[in-house]
């Protein structure tokens, strides 16, 4: 197979880039055309974050960048000896591997997967299938490619409690899997992923050819990656460094690993998956796929569901894992920029891990079980997704339109005055912070810049199967943009659908009721609200937290920012409904029960919001919480919420979201 190297090198601002061919073809360095130096990169992988973590595509000046970065790489020498290495690659199928090694960690921050060619909107180097771009490691380990006659193995690792997005994985993989073309082995999950245990399972089990990990990344105090696995009981957190387990990858699945697919966990701190796949690729195993950024779990599985099927069932290019990356960015491509945040690293110059030429697929007798909480268990969160409810949709859990933007400006601007920012902070208490050092006008216009920017998003795949089952009622979010609206809107086209938002806690400003007529498209301002409200025919949503309006062209109204905004903002929810609504509201609540999907009993926030919805009382029906994977907050909420509600009146499941969509299109009339 024909491959170029490129290696990036750093002196000061200028960026220099050194090429190798296959054929014996070396050319000495050469600075990025176009002016391009270390100032534009970093400002292109901000821009490339925030789309990302908007869930959009890339904006027009970002794209413009990406197509000058294209330029500046693929010129000159290097654009004339791509040309003749690609014609050499025509019998291979005219695929060129470009390995690009970037030794500087600023560098290696960049998603080079975004440079696009010119002219072009959607031809981007880490699509390509003439162009395999990926990220080449230091190794004195040798290549050799995994021969495979059967399926290939793979087995998940779950250390802290994301069971259901294994299960979520499963079942998306059943089309592989019945072919034949992948054997699920028993996952390593939960009190299994203990240090003592883990590493015992590992070299009892049979050796996998891909491992999938889903978890949470760390650095040590020395800058090491290192991995986290389950409590052992000590109560401290447990971790195993990246190092180890690449060795103990090497000594028990060494003869058969190839592939390790790293996934990470809601609220995974940005780049650390990333180290920690340089490192297993280095000397575990001879490919690593690892997220740049923090995605969408949903995101994250259809990532890994794509790959996996390019790398086992594609007609051309099965068993090349460069080649499954770049189809999987070309599948999910119309999701945005997501697509960039998975990244390929490669010991070896062939991309081709697994030999396939004698495979023959057989399929299995019988299929792997769920591995999920059994359907008893689950009893009482059918009960309530069969029986009218009152929905209250939190923020915590997937990572909300705009918010990561948002976040990282905010720790940006405290950095800069100096803040010592402690990890973990609460949205709120940084906003907060930010409001005092620089005025409400500052923050607001980064509110509008990050959040703003997620206005077109499209509403979650997760929340179009939740709003299944959300009828007529009275329902709450904490959403600043109008995406259960949305959800609603689309779902109930012959209901009418009010909005009601507060004003600013100042009284400056007004609060805004919206309709959605039946029969109509369009959202307008209801300025005399009828009093005849029917909870049995209508649907009413309270957002708390202010933001954008449902309409057309949402206009902004004062969101909920700060911790003071928080605590006025309910202070001032007396006054907040028209004459008669607030009965209906709370009526509905006192004879329903209530589903609560992304909120946390550690927020306070969220526990002094259903102090006022329940009217200080526990439900009068059985409700229930989703809680998010790995936060430990089930029992705490089965055992009345530290005093918020009587024992037995609520029961708490820790689901991820992609779970809880599967479990309401199951139930879906």
């Amino acid at each position: 197979m024909a491959w170029l190297e490129l290696e990036l090198h750093r002196n000061d601002q200028e960026l220099l880039l050194r090429a190798r061919g296959s054929r014996g073809e070396s050319l000495p360095p050469q600075p990025l055309a176009g002016g391009v130096n270390l100032g534009r990169v970093t400002g292109f992988t901000s821009g490339v974050r925030r789309a990302v973590a908007a869930g959009q595509q890339l904006p027009e000046h970002v794209l413009t960048e990406a197509h000058e970065l294209h330029a500046a790489v693929f010129h000159g020498a290097i654009a004339d000896l791509v040309a003749r290495l690609l014609e050499a690659s025509r019998p291979d199928g005219g695929r060129l591997l470009v390995r690009l090694s970037a030794f500087d960690p600023e560098l290696q921050r960049v998603p080079w997967e975004a440079m696009c060619r010119p002219g072009t909107a959607r031809e981007f180097v880490g699509a390509s299938p003439e162009l395999q771009l990926v990220r080449g490691v230091s190794s004195g380990d040798p290549f050799e490619p995994r021969e495979i006659r059967r399926a290939m193995r793979l087995q998940a690792i779950v250390p802290i409690g994301e069971a259901d997005r294994l299960l979520a994985l499963q079942r998306a993989l059943e089309e592989p899997i019945a072919a034949g073309a992948i054997e699920w082995l028993p996952p390593i999950a939960g009190a299994q992923a203990t240090r003592g245990r883990l590493l015992e399972l590992m070299r009892r089990a049979e050796a996998p050819h891909i491992l999938h990990w889903i978890g949470h990344g760390g650095l040590d105090e020395r800058g090491s990656p290192r991995l986290q696995l389950a409590d052992d009981g000590s109560g401290d957190e447990s971790w195993l460094l990246a190092e180890t387990l690449a060795q103990e990858l090497r000594g028990a699945a060494g003869e058969s690993l190839r592939l390790v697919v790293l996934e990470a966990c809601s609220g995974a701190k940005p780049g650390v998956f990333a180290s920690a796949a340089e490192t297993l690729a280095r000397s575990g195993a001879e490919a690593v796929l690892a997220h740049l950024w923090p995605v969408r779990a949903e995101f994250a599985r259809d990532c890994a569901v794509e790959l996996y099927r390019a790398l086992t069932l594609a007609r051309d290019g099965a068993g090349d894992v460069a080649a499954a990356t770049a189809a999987m960015r070309r599948a999910l491509a119309e999701r945005g920029a997501e697509v960039f945040s998975p990244v390929l690293y490669l010991r070896g110059t062939s991309a081709r891990v697994f030999d396939l030429r004698r495979r023959r697929l057989i399929a299995p007798t019988t299929t792997p079980a769920p591995t999920a909480a059994s359907g008893a268990q689950l009893r009482p969160l059918h009960a309530v997704l069969d029986a009218p409810f009152s929905l209250v949709l939190g923020d915590v859990g997937e990572r909300f339109a705009g918010a990561d933007a948002l976040r990282a400006d905010l720790e940006a601007g405290l950095s800069e005055r100096g803040e010592a920012i402690a990890p973990n902070l609460d949205l709120s208490t940084l906003a907060e912070r930010y409001f005092l050092h620089s005025g409400r006008g500052k923050l607001q216009r980064l509110f509008q810049k990050d959040i703003g920017a997620a206005v077109k998003i499209a509403v979650p795949n997760f929340l179009r199967s939740l709003v299944s089952r959300v009828g007529p009622g009275a329902h709450t979010t904490l959403l600043w943009l109008p995406l259960l609206e949305w959800a609603l809107a689309e779902r109930h086209p012959d209901r009418n659908i009010y909005t009601l938002m507060p004003g600013a806690p100042d009284g400056l400003e007004s609060r805004l009721v919206m309709v959605r007529p039946a029969g109509a498209r369009e959202w307008h301002e209801e300025e005399a609200p009828a009093e005849d409200l029917d909870l049995r025919r209508d649907i009413l949503v309270l957002r708390i937290y202010g933001g954008y309006s449902p309409e057309a062209q949402p206009i902004l109204t004062t969101p909920q920012l700060t911790e003071d905004d928080h605590v006025r903002g309910l202070v001032a929810l007396q006054g907040l409904f028209p004459p008669a609504w607030e009965a209906h509201f709370m009526g509905w609540l006192r004879m329903h029960p209530f589903l609560g999907v992304g909120l946390s009993i550690h927020e306070w926030r969220h526990r002094m919001l259903l102090t006022w919805l329940l009217d200080q009382r526990p439900p009068s029906r059985v409700s229930v919480v989703v809680t998010r994977p790995g936060r430990n907050e089930s029992a705490i909420w089965d055992q009345g919420a530290g005093g918020l509600f009587g024992r037995g009146a609520l029961r708490a499941f820790d689901l991820d979201l992609d779970a809880l969509a599967g479990l309401c299109e199951e139930a879906d009339p």
